[in-house]
């Protein structure tokens, strides 16, 4: 079973990241969905056998916590606090 859970995270870091691009071209509604995949999938993840699925999916779902959440927060506390 665990060599099938880094492939189940590879699937949804591919819908998270087919999600988060869709944002770039205007649905918004999807950035949550985005989110969810790729926690979801950086969990899975970690419970995967160690394998180029495993590493692949780690990355990428990182990735996109990175990108969506992180620096997002980061910025809108620290750098941008004028009115």
């Amino acid at each position: 079973m665990k060599k099938y859970l880094g492939l189940i995270s590879l699937v949804l870091f591919i819908l998270a990241a087919t999600s988060y691009l869709t944002v770039f071209i205007g649905v918004d509604e999807l950035l949550l969905f985005a989110v969810i995949c790729s926690v979801v999938g950086m969990i899975v993840a970690l419970f995967a056998d160690g394998g180029s699925y495993r590493k692949f999916a780690l990355f990428g779902n990182g990735a996109i916590i990175l990108l969506s959440l992180v620096i997002p927060f980061v910025v809108t506390t620290f750098f941008w606090n004028s009115p």
